[in-house]
């Protein structure tokens, strides 16, 4: 070919080919002996194009032309231009025009063809040749060094044409190649068909099977080729109506419209319009999302990031994460469905582009908001609802935060459900949470009415785990909550602080495994258990103190819309000060109080053990017990309400035991025993009266001194053997906390009559009395309705001073010689009851009853 060439200008164009080639020409001179035309007919044979030893070969099978040639316009007419090689075949027409002749030689041939029959089938490319119908190409020859221009060529058929123009040349390194392609429209599948398999064949991949429909614009494709240079492609297009799949496992994109590219390696393609039809909640609209292949030359596993934009259902957004590869309420037991809401939200899913991608592979992050959300599932049985909440999900969990109300309580919530490997540890609802009378309402904690007050927060956390009832945890400093038992006569003011711990199961009977309560003096531990759809059941406190005057074990009772039964189950109570106060008549009435104690205290010396009664509190505390005084003498009683606080009676069948227990006096013997404490004053303070039927007093050192100082010695024969009988004692005092003022006693019985006044200091155990002894009292009696009760005709002045276990004796034997009319003469007056703050004025002595007949 290279001979060929170089025999005439007219053949100067073949320099490149390296191949046999074997044919005819024809030529005439002129009559002024220049050359005429030149008509050739050549046979080319198998060969290559390789203008320089550098440049690589480009092999073909054969080619034939026939042309003639033009000397005068220096223009080759071509009536045919065939070629057969491994890429393909065609044949063209048409015309070149040769430049730089006139100076001997070839500098460059500019020509304009039109092509027929091309059929074009790089090897391996196409899956069937590829037929065009008509092209047309302009183009420029330089010779040497070799270089073809392709200033246009257009390709296509009635409704579609590609443009394609650009340059080849042969340097010292080998072929350069500059090539750019361009299309107004294409149908998706006319640019499969251009698009060579192996010309980045992954995009070409995506594009086959993940777009179709609609109509490609704008197509722009470009390819650049240097000697020792990695090749740079470019492409990109517009695309409207068509359908895009992102994810194989994802439903696809419809009505997408938006733009592709491909630069170097990197291949994106991102929709600017379109909607995915999930399988729940509807369509999402996804304008803005991107599929990006950041590098297509990795051959295995390239990696792939989808870049999600979307908008639409909360139900339709969990439908679609709720698929392969994602499946991010896997393994949790919450529908798609789980609530109402309107989300917008962008993500990023970074994956390995291989089939069965498995999810500890990929890198998954959304970020978004939910607006107006509503469900029955977060909390069951009750609806949570916010204007507005932050949804993130990434490769461990999904969260949901934000204000929000659980039915009418409002709270501040952050919902996170662990996906992949933990999604069978169930979901967390935590934040903080409105704390009052809504709350107890809402969640059927069964407190009465009024119990709650005011407004404060408390920080909660839910768990919930797949088949079981949600786990509660709930603290709180209580500040802002007004907390109220009136029962007990406890409140906690809004203004101040406390402790409250919750810990249980939520659910149709929601139970409470442990309540922490510390406020205002009062602190509790127990447990709650709610009914079958709310209200309570029973309540435990294994630990309940109020104040300085209970210490008990309590259980609360419900009792349907009545207010609950207390049930006291053991513990210690001080009556002294004690706070109880009526129910007051609410929702409810009566509360019944079961209670069992193994203290009662009821004075700084006097306390009832084995404590047992059944109570109410309506109008304050009342009701009937049993126990044993100071764990000696058995003893039962009546409380009932009065002034706020409780008056007591108590009865005993052995009076001897109650006052040796009381530690007042070691030496009675049996007798029916009957006190009455009245509350008055402060705490601690009581008005009293005592009576004894039939009590004998037995080895008394003190009354052996008083009778001894009379002279009466059978009386002490008497009571060193069965006992003195009195058959009446009674007196009335004023109970304190540290003394006992006797206003007036008296001790009658056939032998001997005895009357007594005066101070007992309990601290110390040291008395200061004073009295009348009378006896022979069967007949001294006849005239005690001059005198005291206790007191005869004729008796005997007498003081006990000091220790109350060996008070000195004083006898006046001249008083007996005062009649009894005129013994409170010389007597003086009677001690006074102490004053009390607040309290009534100390009780008067009474007078004597004027009997119809004689004094026994």
């Amino acid at each position: 070919a290279q001979d060929i060439a170089a025999q005439s200008v007219a053949l100067a164009w073949l320099g490149a080919l390296r191949a046999p080639i074997s044919g005819a020409l024809r030529a005439a001179v002129t009559p002024d002996g220049t050359l005429g035309p030149l008509s050739a007919t050549l046979q080319i044979g198998a060969g290559v194009l390789q203008p320089t030893d550098s440049a690589s070969p480009v092999p073909f099978d054969g080619a034939r032309t026939y042309f003639t040639y033009d000397p005068g316009g220096q223009v080759l007419e071509f009536d045919e231009l065939s070629i057969s090689s491994p890429w393909g075949s065609g044949s063209a027409e048409g015309r070149a025009w040769l430049n730089g002749v006139e100076s001997g030689g070839l500098t460059d041939m500019v020509g304009q063809f039109r092509l027929r029959g091309l059929r074009v089938d790089p090897p391996g490319q196409y899956d069937e040749p590829l037929i065009l119908d008509r092209a047309e190409l302009d183009f420029r020859l330089i010779p040497d060094p070799f270089r073809l221009t392709l200033g246009q060529m257009a390709i296509g058929a009635d409704d579609w044409t590609l443009g394609i123009s650009g340059d080849l040349a042969a340097g010292e390194g080998g072929w350069r190649l500059a090539l750019d392609a361009r299309a107004d429209r294409l149908a998706t599948g006319r640019l499969m068909r251009l698009w060579p398999g192996g010309l980045s064949p992954k995009p070409r991949k995506w594009v086959a099977e993940n777009l179709s429909g609609g109509e490609l614009q704008d197509i722009d494709f470009a390819l650049r080729l240097a000697p020792g240079e990695r090749p740079e492609l470019y492409g990109d297009f517009d695309f409207a109506g068509a359908a895009i799949r992102f994810l194989k496992t994802m439903p696809p994109i419809t009505g997408a419209a938006g733009h592709a590219s491909l630069l170097r390696r990197r291949f994106v393609v991102t929709a600017s319009a379109g909607a995915v039809l999930a399988g729940q909640g509807g369509a999402l609209d996804i304008a803005g999302t991107s599929f990006i292949v950041p590098d297509t030359g990795i051959r295995r596993a390239a990696p792939g990031v989808v870049r999600m934009q979307a908008g639409g259902s909360l139900t339709a957004v969990l439908s679609l994460l709720n698929r392969p590869p994602l499946q991010v309420l896997e393994g949790t037991q919450l529908p798609v469905d789980m609530a109402e809401g309107t989300v917008r939200a962008t993500g990023t899913l970074a994956l390995p582009l291989k089939k069965g991608a498995q999810f500890h592979e990929m890198d998954f992050q959304l970020d978004g908001r939910i607006d107006t959300l509503s469900s029955s599932v977060l909390v069951p049985d009750h609806i949570v609802a916010a204007p507005q909440l932050r949804v993130l999900a990434d490769n461990d969990e999904v969260e949901l935060a934000g204000a929000a109300r659980i039915d009418e309580v409002a709270a501040r919530v952050r919902w996170r459900q662990p996906i992949g490997e933990g999604a069978g540890r169930g979901s967390r609802l935590s934040g903080t949470v409105e704390l009052s009378p809504r709350l107890v309402e809402t969640f059927g904690i069964g407190l009465p009415p009024g119990s709650v007050s005011g407004q404060g927060s408390g920080a909660f956390t839910m768990d919930f785990m797949p088949a079981k009832p949600p786990v509660l945890t709930l603290t709180s400093d209580l500040e802002g909550v007004g907390l109220r038992l009136p029962e007990l006569g406890w409140a906690k003011p809004q203004s101040a602080a406390g402790r409250l711990e919750i810990g249980g199961t939520l659910g149709q009977r929601t139970q409470i495994d442990r309540l922490v309560v510390e406020a205002a003096g009062l602190s509790a531990t127990g447990t709650v258990l709610n009914r079958e759809g709310g209200g309570l059941d029973r309540a435990l406190l294994s630990s309940l103190r109020v104040g300085d005057w209970l210490d008990a074990s309590v259980e609360l009772v419900g009792r349907g819309e009545a207010v609950p039964e207390i049930r006291i189950l053991d513990g210690t109570l001080d009556m002294r000060r004690a706070t109880f106060r009526s129910a007051g008549g609410g929702q409810g009435g009566s509360r019944p109080m079961s209670v069992r104690l193994s203290r009662f205290q009821v004075t700084d010396t006097i306390a009832l053990t084995g404590f047992a009664g059944q109570f109410t509190t309506a109008g304050g505390l009342s009701g009937q017990f049993s126990g044993a005084l100071n764990g000696q003498a058995t003893m039962s009683g009546t409380v009932v309400p009065k002034g706020g606080r409780s008056a007591v009676r108590v009865t005993s069948p052995d009076a001897g035991e109650v006052f040796r227990a009381a530690g007042i006096f070691q030496h009675g013997r049996g007798g029916d025993f009957t006190m009455t404490l009245l509350p008055v004053g402060d705490a601690g303070q009581f008005d009293g009266a005592v009576e004894v039927r039939n009590t004998r007093v037995k080895d008394a050192p003190t009354m052996a001194a008083l009778l001894n100082a009379i002279s009466v010695v059978g009386l002490l024969d008497e009571m060193s053997g069965q006992g003195i009988l009195f058959t009446e004692v009674e007196g009335r005092f004023r109970l304190g906390p540290s003394r006992l003022t006797l206003l007036e006693g008296s001790a009658v019985g056939p032998s001997i009559g005895i009357s007594m006044d005066g101070l007992y200091d309990i601290a110390s155990s040291r008395l200061a009395m004073r009295g009348v002894i009378s006896p022979v009292y069967l007949l001294n009696s006849i005239g005690s309705m001059l005198t005291r009760k206790g007191e005869g005709l004729i008796g005997f002045s007498y003081t006990l001073r000091g220790p109350a276990s060996a008070p000195e004796v004083q006898v006046n034997p001249l008083s007996g010689l005062a009649p009894g009319m005129l013994r409170d003469v010389f007597r003086g007056a009677p001690p006074d009851a102490p004053a009390l703050p607040g309290g009534p004025p100390a009780p008067a002595p009474q007078p004597r009853p004027q009997p119809s007949g004689g004094d026994r």
